[in-house]
């Protein structure tokens, strides 16, 4: 990308790098994920100081001849959505799975239009584990590995909303065969395709199955975001 072509975007992770740099992750609708050093950008000559936040959209220019690319534009492109408690860790999850499961330079306007919606949900005081719940959904099928919620993976058949089963990540939703596999009611599956209500007993088993997709998917890598939900002193998780 050369550095006449704006892009709109947001930073999603930003470290000091260097005396006054920066080094940021921004995810853009076009390009995708894309680490850039903002040179300078903490000095207070600067006129980027204050702009690299996460949960602002930006318009970013930058050029680009190997793995990282050197920005040479940075402008607000709407305003920062100013997130606290457990709408901020909310945000900082979003942000560390696109920057897990999304590879540099793979444009995914799907997952950038779910994170949108997602960071507008939060700043909006909408339910959280609802608006999470979508942005995963949204991000695991468009990377093409949301398993089927409408059939059963065995023989193609409905998902029975009474009937109960176990998720194989890669395969999908399989009737319940013996005891000690996690076990999901076919209504809680159903209610994740939107196809029926979620109960209230319900939603804790999708929070539990969106877990087990999602952590298949982290192979094994750790979340810092998770790892500050649940700590002691904090406020129960969405």
């Amino acid at each position: 990308m050369s550095a006449d072509q704006a892009q709109l975007g947001w930073v999603l992770h930003r470290r000091p790098w260097r005396e006054s740099s920066l080094l940021i992750e921004f995810f853009g609708r076009e390009q995708g994920r894309t680490g850039l050093v903002a040179r300078a950008a903490r000095s207070a000559r600067s006129p980027w100081r204050g702009l690299a936040e996460p949960f602002a959209l930006l318009s970013a220019r930058w050029t680009r001849r190997g793995e990282m690319g050197t920005l040479t534009g940075l402008e607000p492109a709407g305003h920062r959505v100013m997130l606290s408690g457990r709408a901020l860790w909310c945000g900082l999850y979003a942000n560390e799975l696109i920057m897990k499961l999304l590879a540099r330079d793979d444009p995914s306007p799907e997952i950038f239009e779910a994170y949108a919606l997602l960071i507008e949900q939060l700043g909006n005081d909408q339910p959280l584990a609802s608006a999470v719940r979508t942005f995963e959904l949204a991000l695991l099928g468009a990377l093409g590995v949301a398993p089927d919620f409408t059939h059963d993976a065995n023989d193609g058949s409905p998902i029975d909303p009474s009937a109960r089963y176990h998720l194989d990540p890669e395969a999908g939703f399989l009737p319940v065969q013996r005891d000690g596999q996690a076990v999901y009611a076919g209504q809680t599956i159903l209610a994740l395709a939107g196809q029926v209500e979620e109960s209230a007993a319900g939603a804790l088993d999708s929070r539990r199955l969106m877990r087990q997709l999602i952590d298949h998917q982290l192979a094994g890598r750790p979340l810092e975001s998770r790892r500050l939900f649940e700590k002691p002193s904090s406020p129960k998780r969405s």
